[in-house]
C-alpha cells in the first residue's frame, strides 16, 4: 500500500481538490513531506478553487488565483476561516477599529461590486462610484439618474459589473441606465452608462431584468395570472430587436399577499413570484429571451420549510432581496412581516425566506436551465420588525441578510441572519456594534461577504465601517 506522503505532488493535489477547509490544512500537519506543499501556490490555489465554488472569497467572482503571489493566496485562506469562525458565534466581533468619514449628504448604497473595493451609491438624483477602503469617491463623473424606482441584479463578467437603473419619469415612460464598472487589481478603472427613454407598462409588481445582452421589465397586474415581458439589447454592441411578450404564470397574482422579482444567470432569465406557502420559478431560456418568445417557459415549485411549530397565523410580504449571483446556492430570500395573533400582546416576527438552487452542469444550448429548484425554500422567524426597508440587505451569495431589527422589548439590533447550504438550515447572529453607532439613526447598509465588512449609512451622510475579519 502506498501511503499518502508517498505519492507524487500532483496526485496530493487532486486529493485536495476534494477536501474543504480546514482539512487541507489539517493535512498539512501530518508529517513535513506533506507540509511542504504549503510552499507551493498549486496548493493554496487549489484550496481557494473548492472554496469559492461555495462560497465568496476574498477577490473579485473571475479571478485568476494563479495570477495572485503565494502570500496573496494564504491569505485570502486565513481570512475565509477567520471570517466563519466570526459570524459563526452567537455575537460576531469587531476586530479593527471602526473607520467613518462624513459625505457631501444624505446617501444609499446601490450595489457593492464582488471583492473589490467599489460601492455604487445614490446621493441625491446622482449615482457616484465610490472606494469605501480609502473613502472617497473615485475621479469619474457623477451619473444623473433622477428618482430610481428599479434596480437590477448586477451582471459580473471577468473585470466587468453592470447593473441597469430605472427612474421614472412620466407616467408612460421612464429613464433607463445601464451602469457599466470596469475594474482592475481591486479597483474601479472606468463609470459609464448608456441611457434611454424607454415606455412603461402600468403594473402592480415590476421587475428589471438584466443579463449580457437584455435589458427589460417585468411588470405583473394584481388579480391577473399573465405578465408582461419588455426586452432590448443591453447596449449598443448587441444585435438584438425590441420585443413584448406574455409570460404565463398560471396562478393569480395577489399584491397583498405576493412577492415577485427575477434574476438571470448565464444569460436565462428566472422570474420568482412567493406568496408565503411556496416560491414558483420559471425559467425563460436565454434563445426564448431573445426571440421574445417568453411564453416557452418550464416552472418549478419550490415549498416552504417552516421552523418547528409551523407558519405564522398572519402575513405581510415586505420585500424581496436578490444575491449578486446563484453560484453559491441561493436564488433570492423573501422577506415578511409577521405576527402570531391580533391580540394587543400578539408577537411581531420578520420571516426570511430563503430560495436554494443548484447547477445542473447542462450544456450550454441556451435552452437548458443551468439551474435546477429542487429543494423546498427555508424560513427563519426573528422577533420583531425591520425597521426600515433600506436597512436590509443580502450578500453576494444570498446566505447572509444583515438587518435591523427592533423588538417591542428591547433596542434595535443590528442583526445576521444566515443559510448554511451544507445542512439547509438557518441561524441568527447579533453583531457587535461601536456604541458611537445609532442604529435608529441610520439611513442604509450593506454586507459585504468576501472581506468581512459592514458598511453603515446614517442619514447625515456619516459613512462608517465595520470589520470583522
Amino acid at each position: 500500500m502506498t501511503l499518502l506522503h508517498k505519492l507524487p505532488a500532483d496526485v496530493i493535489l487532486e486529493v485536495v481538490d476534494f477536501l474543504e477547509l480546514p482539512d487541507p490544512l489539517s493535512l498539512l500537519l501530518t508529517c513535513s513531506s506533506l507540509y511542504s506543499l504549503s510552499n507551493g501556490r498549486s496548493f493554496w490555489i487549489s484550496i481557494l478553487e473548492t472554496t469559492r465554488r461555495k462560497s465568496p472569497i476574498a477577490c473579485p467572482l473571475h479571478a485568476d488565483l494563479s495570477q495572485y503571489t503565494l502570500e496573496t493566496l494564504k491569505g485570502l485562506v486565513v481570512s475565509w476561516m477567520r471570517l466563519q469562525k466570526n459570524w459563526g458565534l452567537p455575537f460576531p466581533q469587531i476586530v479593527h477599529p471602526m473607520t467613518s468619514t462624513r459625505l457631501t449628504g444624505p446617501a444609499q448604497i446601490l450595489a457593492n461590486v464582488q471583492g473589490t473595493d467599489i460601492l455604487i451609491l445614490n446621493m441625491g438624483r446622482n449615482v457616484v462610484c465610490w472606494d469605501p477602503k480609502l473613502a472617497t469617491p473615485y475621479p469619474f463623473p457623477a451619473i444623473e439618474v433622477g428618482v430610481i424606482s428599479l434596480i437590477s441584479v448586477p451582471v459580473e463578467v471577468p473585470g466587468v459589473c453592470t447593473i441597469a437603473l430605472l427612474a421614472e419619469q412620466t407616467q408612460d415612460t421612464a429613464n433607463r441606465h445601464v451602469i457599466t464598472i470596469k475594474h482592475e487589481e481591486r479597483k474601479a478603472i472606468s463609470f459609464t452608462t448608456e441611457f434611454s427613454e424607454i415606455s412603461v407598462f402600468e403594473g402592480d409588481l415590476d421587475s428589471l431584468i438584466l443579463t449580457e445582452d437584455v435589458v427589460g421589465t417585468i411588470v405583473t397586474v394584481n388579480g391577473q395570472e399573465d405578465c408582461i415581458v419588455a426586452v432590448s439589447a443591453a447596449n449598443s454592441n448587441v444585435l438584438l430587436s425590441d420585443s413584448t411578450s406574455v409570460l404565463k404564470l398560471n396562478r393569480l397574482v395577489d399584491t397583498n399577499q405576493n412577492l415577485m422579482d427575477c434574476f438571470s444567470y448565464k444569460g436565462h432569465l428566472y422570474s420568482l413570484l412567493e406568496d408565503g406557502v411556496s416560491v414558483q420559478i420559471q425559467h425563460i431560456p436565454r434563445k426564448s429571451l431573445h426571440s421574445g418568445h417568453c411564453e416557452d417557459s418550464s416552472r418549478y415549485i419550490s415549498d416552504l420549510l417552516f421552523p418547528e411549530g409551523g407558519s405564522l397565523p398572519l402575513c405581510h410580504p415586505f420585500c424581496s432581496l436578490m444575491p449578486s449571483t446563484p453560484l453559491y446556492g441561493i436564488s433570492a430570500i423573501f422577506v415578511h412581516l409577521e405576527w402570531d395573533g391580533e391580540s394587543d400582546d400578539a408577537k411581531d416576527f420578520t420571516s426570511f425566506t430563503f430560495v436554494p438552487n443548484t447547477l445542473t452542469h447542462a450544456s450550454d444550448d441556451g435552452v437548458s436551465s443551468p439551474l435546477a429548484f429542487d429543494s423546498p425554500s427555508v424560513t427563519e422567524y426573528v422577533p420583531g420588525t425591520i425597521v426600515d426597508l433600506n436597512l436590509v440587505w443580502a450578500d453576494h451569495a444570498g446566505c447572509n441578510v444583515l438587518v435591523v431589527i427592533r423588538d417591542k422589548s428591547a433596542p434595535p439590533g443590528l442583526l445576521l441572519v444566515r443559510y448554511h447550504p451544507e445542512t439547509k438550515t438557518t441561524s441568527v447572529h447579533t453583531l457587535a456594534v461601536p456604541e458611537a453607532i445609532h442604529l435608529k439613526d441610520l439611513n442604509g447598509l450593506c454586507v459585504d461577504d468576501t472581506a468581512g465588512t459592514v458598511y453603515l449609512l446614517d442619514r447625515e451622510g456619516l459613512f462608517s465601517t465595520l470589520r470583522y475579519v
